[in-house]
């Protein structure tokens, strides 16, 4: 048991508060992590009563709080930083105060917090080191989820694949998960680039699960990038999901992969107690079967083989023709290009070895180096794709004769000849054969048997095919969210009510340029007076929002009414828990830059995609009317730069045709003046 952070107290003299148990933050029954009120009171009383102050603030400024917790299943104790980070017009100077993650979420509209809590775990060998200044930036935490005091906020990184040696990425997202239960968060969002290796996870957890990996903790699809909308989503998860393993086969049977899709396909569903059908099927068993220990996948795989033995050995009583011996150095061409660690694609690798082998079979199946280089060159331009497997080939079998690569004993010289064998497609057919299931060791090594089909299968499809087409949509959804539905408790005798204010008309038509954002939940005493609800309300939303520092609130709007009467009791006015008010009041401040997490509302997106807003995809802007589009949706691609001069398709067009009139009215000036000279 590591106790890490533990003896760094001890070190330093201190005694921390408590140790928490992680599973404390799932319980219902445990009376000290309950926290009935909105996050913004939540997150302070607990600070107060399970986190201890650290004695350095990050940026001198923002204060750091550690909270010990325990991990139950691995018994390590390690600690979960809270770093309040205060927002304010003098922040701008050393931080971004406004939110890029809102914006891209949708949640532009939302005003500007005036303290964000950032939740951190370090990586295993930071857990008794202070954080850095850089912290707050850095996205190589274990965990690491900033909140905004309204209650809305963003999980920034979690280490899925976790290299830590005490906690994994379940681990990390159910503490998550918890936490923000336990506090009274109201949205989560998260932008979803996990992987499992080069494995895009909201693709392959998407086909095998019909969600993303944070699906499992409730997360859904916010909004798609390059305006992909929710039921095209809906629709690409379903094409993928239900895409049958007879139809690959099928449709693969002419292409070099097919072979093994098939070889996969059959292993796995040998092994499978149930019958596989669709792709769905088969990664949804494979994901599961990859996490049983390795003695168990070889006993599946022994059982699965020898049933398959069994079964083959009733289906047939001819004896199989013995194969003839052949070297065990000899290569197929295919097997052999997949060797080759080229920055050339196979299929190219492919045609030289063809080129090469039609010339020797031309000149006298023998030639030397220099001589054999000079003819393939008539046929491939690439001098360096040449001269590469010219350097490596050789023992590849082609048809019924195989390229031997020798020196000859005098000169020395390096040369190239065909010589023949016997049943050259057997002998093919089998060193195939033997190279592929000897190399990717088909079901012990299933990571490698997902990656192949991911690639080759999601993504192997020509661009214009469904498949193709589903798959694009799926990665372009990277963001997702969760909504807590705060509960209330009928011992805590208080009432939640969703406070929406209601700026005048001048307001509204000059200023507030962005759609209203969500009401704030305030709690309020049944027996509260409208008078103290006021109160309520106002301190609630100068704790909260810059923009409304001095807010005076006037007037408590409940049902369609205004209520007048500042004694009367906040039952006897209709009010019930969960309602909506409208608060009207005065000294919102409007010249504050901290007013919109979207800014100051002075750009326009309008993409041929379809989107109508920024989705943290590369964008550049129209040199002539500054509207933002999408770099991929106007060729550009992502590792080259925007143009100097950027004309979106709308000003290219009007431009053209501005042209196009000049020179028609020159021409016709020009023929004027041509029709009126002198005879």
């Amino acid at each position: 048991m590591a106790i890490t952070v533990f003896e760094a107290c001890k070190k330093r003299k201190r005694t921390p508060k408590k140790i928490i148990c992680t599973s404390r933050f799932s319980s219902i029954d445990d009376s000290s992590m309950d926290f009935s009120r909105s996050f913004r009171d939540n997150i302070k009383e607990f600070l107060k009563r399970c986190s201890d102050s650290e004695d350095y603030k990050l940026g001198g400024t923002n204060p750091v709080w550690c909270t010990l917790l325990v991990n139950e299943s691995s018994g390590v104790v390690f600690p979960l930083y809270i770093v309040e980070e205060f927002i304010n017009n003098s922040s701008s100077s050393q931080h971004q105060p406004l939110c890029d993650f809102c914006r891209f979420v949708g949640w532009s509209h939302h005003f500007v917090s005036k303290r964000n809590y950032h939740l951190i775990v370090p990586d295993d060998d930071k857990w008794n080191k202070p954080l850095k200044k850089d912290s707050l930036k850095q996205e190589n935490h274990l965990l690491h989820g900033v909140i905004h005091c309204n209650g809305f906020g963003h999980l920034l990184c979690i280490e899925i694949e976790s290299n830590s040696n005490y906690l994994n990425g379940e681990d990390l997202m159910s503490l998550w998960d918890h936490l923000c239960a336990c506090l009274k968060t109201r949205d989560i969002s998260v932008h979803d680039l996990s992987k499992k290796g080069s494995m895009d996870l909201r693709l392959l957890n998407g086909v095998a699960y019909g969600r993303s990996w944070f699906g499992k903790w409730g997360y859904k699809l916010c909004r798609g990038s390059f305006g992909v909308r929710k039921h095209e989503y809906n629709r690409a998860i379903e094409i993928l999901s239900s895409l049958e393993l007879s139809k690959i086969t099928t449709d693969f049977s002419k292409r070099k992969q097919g072979k093994l899709i098939g070889q996969i396909v059959q292993t796995y569903s040998d092994i499978s107690e149930t019958q596989l059908v669709t792709i769905s099927d088969l990664l949804y068993f494979m994901l599961a079967f990859e996490s049983k220990p390795l003695i168990q996948r070889k006993t599946a795989l022994a059982l699965a083989s020898f049933s398959s033995k069994s079964s083959r050995d009733q289906t047939t009583n001819q004896p199989k023709a013995s194969l003839p011996s052949y070297p065990s150095d000899y290569k197929s061409l295919a097997s052999f290009v997949a060797k080759l660690d080229a920055r050339w694609p196979e299929r190219r690798l492919e045609r030289v070895v063809e080129v090469i082998f039609q010339i020797l079979q031309i000149h006298g199946a023998r030639m030397l180096r220099q001589d054999l280089r000079d003819a393939v060159r008539q046929h491939i331009g690439d001098t360096g794709l040449i001269d590469f497997v010219l350097k490596h080939i050789d023992k590849v079998i082609v048809g019924n004769q195989v390229i031997v690569r020798a020196n000859k004993p005098v000169s020395k010289l390096l040369e190239f000849s065909l010589e023949d064998i016997s049943d050259g497609a057997t002998l093919e057919k089998k060193a195939q054969s033997h190279t592929d299931i000897s190399t990717l060791k088909l079901g012990l090594n299933v990571r490698k048997d997902l990656l192949f089909l991911y690639k080759n299968v999601l993504l192997g499809y020509p661009d214009y095919h469904a498949v193709a087409i589903a798959a694009r949509v799926i990665l372009d959804c990277k963001h997702f969210f969760k909504e807590w539905q705060y509960k209330s408790s009928n011992e805590d005798a208080l009432l939640t009510l969703i406070c929406q204010v209601r700026p005048s008309y001048d307001e509204l038509a000059n200023e507030l340029t962005w759609p209203l954002p969500p009401g704030e939940p305030v709690m309020a005493p049944e027996c509260a007076t409208v008078f103290e609800l006021k109160l309520t309300v106002q301190c609630a939303l100068r704790d909260t929002y810059c923009v409304m520092d001095n807010f005076v609130v006037n007037d408590i709007e409940i049902g369609g009414l205004v209520a007048r009467e500042e004694g009367q009791d906040l039952l006897k006015c209709g009010l019930e828990d969960g309602m909506k008010v409208w608060v009207r009041g005065s000294g919102l401040d409007l010249d504050t830059k901290l007013r919109y997490q979207g800014g100051d509302n002075d750009w326009t997106v309008d993409c041929k995609c379809g989107a109508k807003d920024d989705d943290g995809e590369r964008m550049v802007a129209c040199d002539a009317c500054h509207v933002w589009q999408h770099t991929r949706c106007n060729s550009i691609k992502d590792d080259a730069s925007p143009p100097t001069l950027f004309l979106c398709r709308m000003c290219n067009c009007r431009m053209k045709k501005s042209s196009a009139r000049c020179i028609s009215a020159e021409k016709n000036r020009f023929g004027r003046r041509h029709d009126i000279g002198p005879q």
